[in-house]
């Protein structure tokens, strides 16, 4: 059995969908999975072993062009649509699949029969299965449409049988080793920390009162830090240099600009990581740290802990509006 998964949008996305390939592999062992992914969560598919090969999304017409030519000439007996763009439908309707099913979510912010209708109508006549969700009515009607959940009922509507509630066998390589005279607490400097409710200020506090813990601490950075978080920069040490942690003698450290692999290896060394609902959540809910991850109040908080949160992984789930969230995860490092 060949089965070619697209999830071609972000690295938390890719790691959802892990649980359904290794569901998948543990009721079929000599399924061929194949997964079509993106520039952002490659990386995420090359360190699984159960994935047999990787192809890349690109948005240039000759490489597309070439990309569907090798999905065809693979003649698999699946093709599953998981990502929200044209891109995904599109493949599938080239790759000439024996079965072909795709996963249609509407809005979760308004009431729309119009929300992604052409798409609907595409999937409806070209493909042999097209599982439309209703996200703003399924939310206020309070059904279960975390998005493993969703793409698990897609695949076993297809007919192949899968394991509904694996944990995850998934486990990063290690690129640094860190030093671990103390506990490792993570700390990702995304810019969804600073909002109406929290500025730089409040994290400065939380800072200087961790800092009386027992703890060595790393904050790590993406694209939007150094737009928020000036005073951080300038109040504590900084290295783009990940051999600088083996030895590392601060109790807070900026870990500027690391690599994925070098990324990773921290989190996973980690005995407690704090983000923003973000990819880092779901790379972190890879490792064996204890979670807590802050949801943006003003964004369906609870809607997208109901869709995206962390496969069986426990977690403490804040939100940017509670005005004791020092407090909270001051208690959450104890």
């Amino acid at each position: 059995m060949k089965i070619c998964i697209e999830r071609s949008d972000r690295m938390g996305d890719m790691i959802l969908t892990l649980p359904i390939i290794q569901g998948i592999k543990e009721k079929n062992p000599k399924a061929s999975i194949d997964v079509v992914a993106s520039k952002k969560n490659l990386k995420i598919c090359e360190l699984s072993n159960l994935i047999n090969k990787t192809y890349e999304k690109t948005n240039n017409y000759s490489a597309f062009k070439q990309l569907t030519k090798s999905i065809r000439n693979e003649k698999y007996d699946y093709y599953f649509s998981f990502s929200p763009s044209w891109f995904g439908l599109c493949l599938g309707y080239y790759s000439k699949s024996k079965f072909k099913s795709a996963l249609i979510l509407q809005s979760r912010y308004k009431s729309n029969f119009l929300s992604k209708l052409w798409q609907i109508i595409f999937s409806k006549i070209f493909f042999s299965q097209s599982k439309v969700i209703n996200r703003f009515k399924s939310l206020r009607e309070n059904h279960d449409i975390h998005q493993t959940k969703m793409m698990m009922e897609v695949i076993l509507n297809s007919g192949i049988n899968l394991d509904k509630n694996n944990e995850s066998k998934f486990a990063f390589t290690n690129a640094l080793t860190i030093k671990k005279d103390q506990k490792v607490c993570v700390i990702h400097l995304s810019s969804k920390w600073i909002n109406k409710y929290y500025e730089e200020d409040n994290f400065l506090e939380l800072l200087k009162t961790l800092e009386n813990k027992n703890l060595r601490i790393y904050l790590t950075t993406d694209e939007t830090t150094k737009s928020k978080f000036d005073k951080i920069f300038t109040l504590y040490s900084s290295t783009d240099k990940p051999s600088d942690l083996i030895n590392n003698n601060k109790k807070i450290l900026l870990c500027n600009n690391f690599d994925f692999e070098n990324w990773t290896s921290l989190l996973n060394q980690a005995d407690y990581s704090i983000t923003p609902e973000s990819g880092c959540t779901h790379i972190a809910s890879l490792t064996n740290s204890k979670l807590c991850v802050i949801y943006d109040s003003d964004n369906l908080p609870k809607s997208i802990m109901r869709e995206y949160s962390p496969w069986n992984k426990e977690y403490l789930a804040l939100e940017t509006n509670d005005i004791a969230i020092n407090k909270k995860l001051l208690n959450f490092v104890e």
